[in-house]
């Protein structure tokens, strides 16, 4: 892009404005600040010549400690400091002022009548370079597209690269991850592939082409050095899944002609895609053992993610329920109803439950650490792991080794699918209890549960399962049922939840009863922790 159709920057435009301002006023400083709550969240300032500037010095003083025309408007011209705002929207105001004022009795015109036009300004820059941005740019992953290849192609052969080396890579199977677990997981995979490639080709050219496709481009590197970056990351997208791409690659040196050479490129990539299938259809990939499982509960090979809990009324994010990906070294990523029941026939369970509890731990304790705000996060028992009579003292031994606070903690346990009677449930859940940890009475309203476990077991919620929710607008019984449990878990005292929600209308019928949290496809699929904080917890 031409310099000429450059965006102005914030930097450039702030100081056109408050040069301006200072002039006419003849003032030591002008300032355009933003205050939310009365802590400044954004400063311009523009100051005299010989006069030391004072921005960061004034960020960081508390509320108490700003200066008068910080708090409120001053708007005696025979003051030596003159300030107007703005409520930009119900917490946050703009500030226009200036101080060290040397020219007297002038009026405040100027900057009444700058000040609305300068949020605009600054938002307006903002869309501007986001535009920019995207037009050059993949939204996704952030990596270089189409347009920036465009544009490099037409500039490469002016520089006379002494070598050129390209790499064509493709995702394997992308349209079975988005089929099997939904598009936010495909998306995932998409962006782990790009963090890999930048990764390992620090100084290169990383393109998404397409939605599986990728292109690096790297000037100036050696054979040798271009292959080694290649093994590199082959060998670490192998770590994640195993045949998770396909790559090719070629390399030149003197009088390079860019277009063959990604051609090339591509061409290799494509005969490896076609061996990749052809194994596949093989059967090369052998089943998934007892002591697979084991070793990759141990190398952290079984992926948390977070699905959304939002409350009912506000429709804003209340806890979250952890759950797990499988990525397996020869087979990739594995549908969950495989290894799950893997894991009871092996009696393997518990080893990944408290897996995922200690996962879980750690991620609340890292919160904590960096103030990223704090909701209760809840980890499925399955019945092996109850059954065991340590599992509280396990749990605490976790919780104790990351000073968690017990109160964001909750284990969903059910009694649907257990091999455990009633009573044996109630009691371990008292245990966990015993420990400062919430229980959640899962899937209730499934076909195995009954109405006698709520006078046997204490537990702090209850979740209405899937199949209730489905009918629960058109079928006036089970919208009876559902009315009935949060009755009885209100005499109780505990708090309802629903799981499986997916339309709008099921969410306004539990709204109407009294539910308290939910969570289905409606808000979300399981994400990546990383994710879930960005999109809900980071603003």
């Amino acid at each position: 892009m031409s310099d000429n159709y450059r965006p102005r920057s914030l930097v450039e435009i702030m100081n056109d404005v408050l040069s301006t301002v200072r002039d006419y006023y003849d003032a030591e400083y002008a300032y355009y600040i933003e205050k939310e709550q009365g802590d400044i969240e954004t400063i311009y300032e523009w100051c005299a010549e010989n006069v030391e500037w004072q921005r960061d010095r004034l960020k960081l003083l508390p509320e108490d400690q700003q200066p008068k025309w910080m708090k409120e408007e001053i708007t005696d011209t025979t003051s030596d400091s003159y300030s107007v705002f703005l409520r930009l929207g119900e917490d946050t105001t703009a500030i226009l002022a200036v101080a060290g004022v040397h020219r007297g009795g002038c009026t405040i015109d100027l900057m009444r009548a700058l000040l609305p036009y300068i949020p605009q300004a600054i938002a307006l820059q903002k869309i501007q370079k986001q535009q920019e941005y995207l037009s050059y740019h993949d939204d996704l992953t952030g990596l270089l597209n189409r347009n920036s290849l465009v544009d490099y192609l037409d500039k490469v052969k002016e520089r006379e690269p002494k070598s050129l080396g390209a790499l064509s890579v493709d995702i394997n199977g992308l349209k079975n991850f988005n089929k099997e677990f939904g598009r936010e997981y495909g998306d995932e995979v998409v962006t782990r592939v790009g963090e890999v490639l930048e990764e390992y080709f620090r100084s290169a050219e990383v393109y998404r082409l397409t939605g599986d496709e990728y292109l690096v481009l790297v000037e100036n590197t050696s054979y040798e050095n271009f292959t080694k970056q290649i093994y590199a990351t082959h060998t670490k997208l192998d770590n994640i899944s195993l045949g998770l791409v396909s790559m090719g690659y070629a390399w030149e040196r003197l009088d390079i002609d860019v277009d063959k050479l990604v051609t090339n490129a591509e061409v290799m990539m494509r005969e490896e895609k076609k061996k990749y299938y052809k194994n596949l259809k093989r059967g090369h990939h052998e089943p998934i053992i007892k002591q697979d499982l084991l070793e990759d509960i141990k190398h952290g090979n079984f992926i948390v993610c977070l699905v959304p809990k939002m409350d009912v009324q506000t429709e804003m994010i209340a806890g979250a329920e952890a759950v797990v990906r499988y990525h397996h070294k020869d087979l990739g990523i594995v549908n969950p109803g495989k290894y799950i029941n893997l894991l009871e026939e092996t009696k393997l369970s518990h080893y990944l439950d408290l897996y995922v509890f200690e996962e879980v731990c750690k991620t609340l304790h890292r919160w904590e650490l960096e103030g990223i705000p704090m909701i209760p996060v809840a980890v499925n028992f399955a019945g092996a792991t109850l059954r065991q009579e340590s599992v509280a003292d396990k749990m605490m031994k976790i919780i104790d080794k990351y000073h968690v606070r017990c109160e964001y903690l909750e284990v969903e346990v059910s009694e649907s699918g257990n091999d455990m009677n009633q009573e044996m449930l109630a009691e371990t859940s008292g245990k966990i209890r015993k420990a400062n940890v919430r229980v959640i009475l899962d899937h209730f309203g499934a076909k195995d549960s009954s109405f006698s476990i709520l006078s046997l077991m204490e537990f702090d919620a209850l979740k209405l399962d899937k199949s209730l929710i489905t009918n629960i607008v058109g079928n006036s019984r089970s919208r009876i049922v559902a009315q009935a449990v949060i009755e009885i878990c209100r005499q109780l005292g505990a708090s309802v939840e629903a799981s499986g929600v997916e339309t709008q209308d099921q969410l306004n019928v539990l709204g109407e009863l009294g539910c308290d949290h939910v969570q289905g496809e409606l808000f979300n699929k399981p994400i990546t922790i990383e994710t879930f904080e960005v999109r809900y917890l980071k603003g």
